[in-house]
């Protein structure tokens, strides 16, 4: 069976435990575009409706999310990946995420915010028509797509190669210190055991090398802690 994948973006209803109240996805293969509101059964935050515009009486009367009847592909493809794939509810599929692989690709860029790796992308006035679209979920995934396809391109890989893809994205650099917060630039090995815990149980949009290195900090702690004496 040939594999799937889709290009997938949300938008929350807040920022802490957020639930979808907008999700867009693009088949990488066909190109086909797929988008729905959702009600998520509880207010969507005055913050988050500052970002993308979408309020209470928007989504009213509609239905709330349901994993279940979503069509899960082999492969998951997003801009922080991981974020979009925890909001929908963590389902079984591997994930490509955009940030790794632009990293890949293209070394040369300055930033890799999804924004900014279309305006070193385009000339800017075709980044302009489409960053103007940001915060909406088939706007970004739209974006998304051009970027995985660019992506692809550079990297002389067939988009449709979702597991030389897959192979490539997972193969970020890995990150040594922490890059904000209170223990700013302190090594990862050396922040307390609870904030790293803290950090992967309440952040949800961090980068996938960050948090790739976080859990390895706490499985690092477990074997020590678990280790005969």
């Amino acid at each position: 069976m040939t594999d799937t994948a889709l290009i997938i973006d949300t938008e929350t209803d807040q920022g802490r435990d957020p639930r979808p109240i907008q999700v867009a996805t693009i088949n990488v293969v066909t190109g086909f575009e797929w988008m729905k509101y959702f009600n998520s059964g509880r207010s969507i935050s005055p913050v988050v409706i500052k970002i993308h515009g979408i309020t209470d009486d928007d989504v009213a009367d509609l239905e709330r999310f349901d994993l279940e009847a979503f069509e899960l592909p082999q492969y998951l493809i997003g801009h922080n990946v991981r974020f979009d794939w925890r909001v929908i509810g963590s389902p079984s599929a591997k994930l490509i995420c955009t940030v790794r692989l632009a990293r890949a690709a293209f070394p040369e860029w300055s930033a890799y915010g999804q924004s900014k790796c279309i305006e070193q992308l385009l000339d800017k006035g075709e980044a302009s028509a489409m960053t103007i679209a940001a915060h909406d979920a088939l706007g970004d995934a739209r974006m998304c797509y051009l970027l995985y396809q660019a992506c692809c391109k550079r990297l002389d890989i067939v988009p449709t190669d979702f597991a030389a893809v897959h192979a490539i994205a997972n193969k970020a650099n890995p990150v040594s210190k922490m890059p904000f917060g209170k223990h700013k630039g302190k090594p990862i090995k050396e922040v307390p055991i609870n904030y790293v815990k803290w950090m992967i149980g309440n952040i949800h949009n961090l980068q996938p090398s960050l948090y790739s290195a976080l859990k390895k900090r706490i499985e690092a702690e477990e074997v020590v802690k678990n280790a005969p004496d």
